[in-house]
């Protein structure tokens, strides 16, 4: 008697044990899971020549100011020439920097001087929109860094034409922009990218602040126009804007790629755009990152 006791003790113990062991299992899988789909996704190299490290679009990982000053047109030529200055996040005195300008299919290698401030320089010549044609060609920033045997990568800006090259118009960001704002809903991953309330910006030519019409925020998903919420202006300051206080929030999830931008008619009739902020949602949160660049002119 006392040995089937101590069997069926034995056996009920091992039956204890493996329904523990199964449900470690389940839970290590669970959590296998959860990091797949939350991890970024894998940047590929080429085989043959230095390895390329190229950031996830609209990063800031390698470029921490971006300037563009025009130095005139050619009518004759229909070129349009512009001194380009950048800096980065991390100098280094014996790299390599380029401007890699896609134009259509074609790739322009520019490379950047060094000066003794820690600013890289170089002239740009692009052509501009031809007005008999009226067809315009896509131009895309990215600036290359090779350091150490190895190339990094990162993608700026893609205009629809080149007349960001003529403006000397710029967007003064005072204060806010976007943060994002976690949700609780019961879907895993899902937030809000809101505009700041407190978002202020002014257009600026040199040291002048412009009176434009039109003006609103523009909040990109993933390269699609999801809201377009028109701007006012401050009463506490003359050309000086920011959002309405009602629907000013995006709804996001894990993986999305949010863009801030500011449009608006200037005095000359032009339609301009301006970058301001991007966001990559990842692991239920949005870094918002600094993207001050030249206007999309049309």
């Amino acid at each position: 008697m006392r040995e089937k006791r101590l069997i069926l003790w034995l056996l009920g113990l091992a039956l204890a044990l493996c329904a523990a062991l199964a449900g470690l299992v389940l839970l290590q899988g669970s959590r296998l899971r959860a990091l797949r789909e939350n991890a970024p996704a894998a940047i590929s190299s080429p085989q043959d020549g230095a390895p390329v490290s190229t950031t996830p679009e609209n990063s800031a990982h390698l470029t921490q100011a971006f300037e563009l000053t025009p130095a005139g047109t050619d009518e004759t030529k229909g070129t349009a020439t512009a001194e380009i200055t950048l800096r980065l996040w991390e100098d280094q005195t014996d790299a390599a920097v380029k401007l890699l300008i896609d134009v259509g299919e074609k790739t322009v290698s520019i490379p950047l001087e060094r000066s003794a401030n820690r600013t890289y320089t170089a002239p740009v010549t692009l052509a501009l929109p031809d007005k008999q044609s009226g067809g315009d060609t896509s131009v895309s920033l990215t600036v290359e860094v090779e350091e150490g045997g190895g190339l990094s990568r990162e993608r700026l800006w893609e205009y629809p034409n080149s007349l960001f090259m003529t403006t000397t118009l710029r967007a003064d960001l005072k204060e806010g922009g976007m943060s994002y704002v976690r949700k609780s809903l019961p879907t895993p991953g899902v937030g809000l990218m809101r505009l700041n309330p407190e978002c202020r910006l002014t257009v600026m030519d040199g040291d002048e602040s412009l009176a434009i019409k039109d003006p609103a925020f523009q909040l990109y998903c993933n390269g699609e126009l999801i809201k377009s919420l028109p701007a006012v202006e401050d009463e506490t300051g003359r050309n000086l804007y920011g959002p309405q206080l009602w629907d000013n929030a995006l709804v996001c999830r894990n993986g999305d790629r949010i863009l801030l931008s500011f449009s608006c008619t200037g005095e000359d009739g032009r339609f301009y755009e301006f970058p301001l902020e991007t966001a990559r949602i990842a692991h239920e949160q949005g870094e918002v990152t600094s993207r001050l660049m030249p206007p999309a002119v049309s």
